[in-house]
């Protein structure tokens, strides 16, 4: 099967007539009947029904013309990868990512990138909130996935809404707030929380937080304080208290962990992850790797 042939097959497909096909390629009637033939009996199906007065799609054909038309699409693009890659262009992207959105499509993202553009080296920083935004401003890092809390004393930071994610409060199964399809953050009152170590918090994440609280007429009772999200889950799961996550955690938790996450009413887009990167940073591979990073959804 040659790529040639599946041009052809679809110019036919599309105009329903071997004369038209022939001339979009410039080409004699009889070469692209003769390659369609070959293209049939390579499938050992029919494509076409053929009459005097209309050519017609075969059941067959109209399943091919689908597949034919992913073939083309990936061929080109590989095409176009190639040709990129070709220009040798290399570079270094030093990457940030806020802890737990490893579980996004984050690593689909980075991969097709570097297929893209396999010269430029990638490295990876997984840190907190405050030590991310520290990274940018510094320097030291290229482009951050964090979460959005103050934009106080970020002005020489650029951003991208990437995505907005609902919370969710996350509890033992025997927590009496388990059973519920939805919860309103005023009822968490009272009930021990598992939070999550912020540091200095430097960026509007404790004030965020602990204002979510107040508006809703309580301050958290915080038993239990982690390193990171895994640890948060663990003391969940033991049942030490709830923790508010992302949806984009709490999306790939399974049921041996013994934990339920209750999405809390009002709270469906609380959780804004960006990109992040410095305003003066000039790294070319920056700017290549900005293009490739997808509008909000």
């Amino acid at each position: 099967m040659q790529i040639r042939q599946l041009e052809y097959f679809l110019a036919v497909s599309e105009h329903l007539n071997f004369t038209k096909a022939a001339k979009q390629f410039y080409i004699s009637q009889t070469a692209v009947t003769l390659q369609i033939k070959a293209l049939e009996d390579e499938l050992g199906v029919r494509l076409f029904d053929r009459t005097n007065r209309k050519v017609e799609l075969t059941p067959a054909g109209r399943t091919f013309q689908e597949d034919a038309r992913a073939i083309l699409r990936r061929t080109r693009d590989a095409m176009e990868r190639a040709r990129q890659a070709d220009t040798v262009f290399t570079g270094q992207l030093n990457i940030g990512f806020v802890k737990g959105y490893e579980k996004t499509n984050l690593a689909d993202l980075l991969s097709d990138f570097h297929v893209q553009y396999p010269n430029i080296s990638l490295s990876f920083t997984r840190e907190n909130v405050s030590e991310l935004y520290d990274g940018l401003l510094d320097r030291s890092l290229d482009v951050i996935f964090n979460l959005q809390y103050s934009m106080d004393d970020l002005d020489d930071m650029e951003f991208r809404i990437v995505k907005q994610y609902p919370l969710l409060a996350v509890m033992p199964a025997s927590h009496p707030l388990s059973h519920r399809t939805s919860i309103r953050r005023s009822e968490l009152k009272g009930y021990p929380l598992v939070d999550i170590k912020k540091n200095e918090s430097r960026y509007g994440e404790t004030t965020t937080i602990l204002g979510k609280f107040t508006e809703a007429g309580f301050l958290p009772n915080v038993q239990y304080v982690s390193d990171d999200i895994e640890t948060s889950i663990l003391a969940v799961a033991a049942g030490l208290g709830y923790a508010l996550l992302p949806s984009y955690i709490t999306d790939s938790l399974i049921t041996r962990e013994k934990v339920i996450a209750v999405p809390i009413e009002g709270e469906e887009k609380l959780m804004t992850v960006i990109a992040g990167w410095h305003r003066e940073n000039e790294n070319p591979a920056l700017e290549r790797f900005l293009g490739s990073i997808p509008e909000i959804n």
